[in-house]
């Protein structure tokens, strides 16, 4: 069925009505519609029935899946093209693809374009406007079609709702738990760059450990690595005979914190590994 869009609940709160659907709750009347009266027979009423369980159990799990892929390669696009910076929602696109994400969502929507093309009509004001698909208007059929047809629908549902999404004001605002995996919406545009990871509000003492955990590493990473700079430039010499010692105060100079001689020799395996991706670096 074509209908025409109409705005009925705040583009601000998209973000967080879609997050809900992501969950696994219903809120935009999709999972109700995909799950049908729950009779576990078909009830037959003027050639139409209830879907089977069996058929309700493949639509809501095809509808979730998809609406999840599309949901986590927008937010992947956001961060993985600069890893070392942190992630930056407001360049999420629908261009970007990887390895895990092999086809761009804006193939994915052109798919859907070419089996549903949208038609400009003029609205009750004379303006030209898209109209949308709704399947979920439409009864179920009797007798009840192929389960791959059914999934289909439900595939392209998901679409839908999820480029619903993306016409809203706010589509940067939705985000994905680094912790729990569940899926939630900010109240606000992010304005600066997210480091660490985000974080639902359950979690955000584990986000917090994370950032701890992660400084730490850094600052290690860093200790390495002008502790490899230093192995190289030793040399023996009366006034520095031990190599681990030189070291040490090399890195004392340029990193807070008491360093040893002790310090180097745990490390030295590692320190090692990067002189000798140093040396490589050099040719």
């Amino acid at each position: 069925m074509i209908v025409q869009p109409t705005r009925t609940r705040r583009e601000r709160d998209y973000p967080k009505i879609l997050a809900t659907t992501l969950n696994g709750q219903d809120r935009m009347g999709t999972l109700g519609w995909l799950a049908g009266i729950p009779h576990d027979r078909p009830f037959r009423v003027q050639g139409f029935c209830n879907p089977s369980r069996r058929t309700r159990d493949a639509a809501i799990k095809e509808f979730l899946e998809t609406l999840r892929r599309l949901a986590d390669q927008w937010i992947a696009s956001g961060k993985e093209q600069l890893k070392s910076i942190g992630e930056q929602p407001w360049t999420r696109n629908v261009l970007w693809f990887s390895d895990d994400y092999q086809e761009p969502i804006d193939r994915t929507l052109r798919k859907f374009l070419d089996r549903y093309p949208l038609p400009i009509v003029p609205d009750s004001a004379g303006r030209f406007a898209v109209a949308y698909w709704e399947p979920r208007d439409a009864p179920w059929p009797f007798p009840e079609p192929a389960l791959e047809d059914t999934l289909a629908k439900a595939r392209d549902l998901a679409i839908i709702d999820f480029q619903k999404f993306l016409e809203s004001d706010c589509p940067q605002q939705l985000f994905k738990c680094n912790e729990c995996g569940k899926y939630f919406a900010l109240a606000r545009k992010p304005r600066e760059v997210i480091q660490h990871g985000a974080y639902c509000k359950k979690c955000k003492s584990a986000g917090g450990a994370r950032r701890v955990e992660d400084k730490r590493n850094a600052e290690k990473e860093e200790m390495l690595k002008i502790a490899a700079e230093a192995w190289m430039e030793w040399k023996y010499s009366h006034s520095n005979p031990n190599q681990l010692e030189w070291v040490a105060r090399q890195v004392k100079k340029r990193c807070r914190g008491e360093i040893q001689a002790k310090w180097v020799s745990r490390n030295l395996k590692k320190i090692q590994e990067r002189v000798e991706a140093l040396k490589n670096a050099k040719g």
